[in-house]
């Protein structure tokens, strides 16, 4: 396609020069400067593919910064391993990029260690900026590869490291040629990974510019430390895995800690997030419903529930919440400990459907897999799930003397997966009507479909009267803020493999100031 594409600019070309009516070729004109940064920011075959435009074009592919980022491209279209060899053999530039995801090692076995090794001591690759690989998940009984000892030659050049299923990392007390000293270093991302506590404190030390850290999956330390005068986002992605894995993270001094997220796995082991001193923190989620346990400074929280508080948390300003049933009780704890909190997102979490004989059910009947039960039950069991309303939320005569003595400080909230029913009727209508700052408030339909994954395109739309009637139940004409927005939205789902790519991009931009927005995208893990 792209070779008819090309004949055919060509061929336009001539027909322009032939006709008198010349069709300029403008962005041939820039400098080669400008062009060679064009060809390295493309995916690796369609910056290969820019060499057939013209003569002009030809060389720049060949002598400007690499960008081969593997893991931009779709499966089916991935380089061969001869390939990726052949591409590093003839770059006669640098690198800028250089991506291997794990797919690429899966049939490498016992030469994945080896054969990235060999691709990182090529010549194209001199002064890399961006590094990214991952050796897979080994087995529980086997020992991930180690760290690749060419990774020490970009030291002065890397500013984005991505290491994952690897071990072998060096501590304080190694070889001096062999320690982690990376002093450009801005982003950091551990997958999977083996490393004992003080070898994560040297690597650490060794970054005096970090500016975001994630840890992500099953690394194994079951004590991590952080301690950074730079860092500005910690993003932790907990997942469950057999055999080491971490418990406690204790972030001990981080001046300029900004953001926390948390990704919390649905089955992951329980995990204590302790933060001792963290004094610019703004940014704080998603907390899900029973774990981890996080104590922030005298606030102890288990899940999204606050367990107990000394004293306020004045800086958290955007907080993100994840809950069984939408509990105003459990939020207005929190607005206690968070006082000036402005942002709050919401997700009301839904059971997790499995299929028995063509019927959705969810995942608490599997308890009870080796009992028979008619279809009727099975049929009641899932209707029971769906439609249970949990708590009523009823604030009027409760909350009565707590309104005149406080204002509301929120601005924003948003909620996913808003059923419309009483208890949620009830707990947007507290905001509503008592929230004076309040500019924005959105409700993310629930789907409320059975359909799987590959269905979602068949999801059934709220009618204008659902909504219509919905604004009279809220009273939004009654609202307490004048300027308060209510949009009621319908679900966007992503396939399940963008959620990793998720995680690396809220854990390292820091351009946005809400990292939550989209929120109602993410995919629960």
């Amino acid at each position: 396609m792209w070779k008819v594409a090309a004949a055919k600019w060509r061929r336009r070309l001539e027909e322009g020069e032939e006709g008198g009516d010349r069709i300029e070729d403008r962005i041939s004109r820039l400098p080669d400067g400008i062009l060679g940064d064009i060809v390295s920011l493309l995916p690796p075959k369609d910056s290969a593919r820019t060499q057939v435009l013209s003569s002009r074009w030809r060389p720049l592919w060949r002598t400007y910064p690499l960008n081969l980022d593997l893991g931009a491209l779709v499966p089916y279209d991935r380089l061969s391993l001869g390939e990726i060899s052949s591409i590093l053999s003839s770059h006669k530039g640098t690198g800028r990029c250089f991506t291997v995801p794990a797919l690429y090692f899966d049939k490498l076995s016992d030469s994945s260690a080896a054969t990235l090794e060999g691709w990182l001591r090529s010549p194209a690759l001199n002064n890399l900026q961006e590094l990214a690989f991952h050796y897979g998940r080994p087995p529980d009984a086997e020992i991930p590869p180690p760290l690749p000892a060419s990774v020490h030659r970009f030291s002065s050049t890397l500013h984005a490291a991505n290491f994952g299923g690897c071990s072998g990392f060096p501590d304080g007390s190694s070889d001096a040629s062999a320690l982690f000293h990376f002093p450009v270093l801005k982003q950091l991302s551990l997958l999977d990974v083996t490393i004992s506590e003080s070898s994560l404190q040297s690597l650490l030390a060794g970054c005096p510019n970090l500016q975001s850290f994630m840890l992500s999956y099953g690394i194994d330390c079951p004590r991590v430390r952080i301690a950074s005068p730079t860092v500005r986002s910690i993003c932790v992605v907990l997942s469950l895995r057999r055999g080491g894995m971490c418990e406690q993270i204790i972030v001990e001094d981080a001046p300029c800690l900004e953001r926390l997220i948390l990704f919390p796995h649905r089955n992951y082991m329980e995990m204590v997030i302790t933060v001792v001193s963290a004094p610019k923190l703004h940014v704080l989620g998603q907390l899900s419903v029973d774990n981890p346990m996080l104590e922030l400074e005298s606030a102890i929280f288990q899940g999204s529930r606050l367990v107990s508080s000394m004293t306020v948390v004045p800086t958290v300003k955007i907080l993100a919440l994840m809950q069984s049933h939408l509990s105003l009780d459990a939020v207005i704890d929190i607005m206690k400990c968070f006082p000036c909190l402005e942002t709050l997102y919401i997700k009301v979490t839904e059971p997790t459907p499995i299929h028995i004989n063509s019927f959705v059910t969810y995942n608490r009947i599997d308890a009870f897999s080796n009992a028979r039960f008619s279809p009727f039950f099975i049929c009641h069991l899932c209707f029971s799930q769906t439609t249970k309303a949990g708590e009523t939320n009823v604030w009027s005569r409760k909350y009565r003397s707590l309104l005149r003595t406080i204002d509301i400080p929120l601005k924003k909230i948003v909620l996913i997966n808003y059923r419309g029913n009483k208890s949620h009727v009830n707990f947007a209508k507290f905001f509503i009507l008592n929230a004076r700052l309040l500019e924005s408030m959105v409700f993310q339909i629930y789907y409320g479909s059975m359909y799987s994954e590959i269905d979602y395109c068949r999801v059934p739309t709220a009618s204008s009267e659902w909504i219509e009637n919905q604004h009279k139940l809220l009273q939004t004409k009654n609202k307490a803020s004048r300027i308060a927005q209510f949009d009621f939205i319908y679900p966007v789902f992503r396939y399940k493999m963008l959620h990793h790519h998720m995680d690396n991009v809220l854990a390292h931009d820091l351009s946005t100031i809400d990292p939550f927005v989209g929120f109602e995208e993410w995919v629960d893990c």
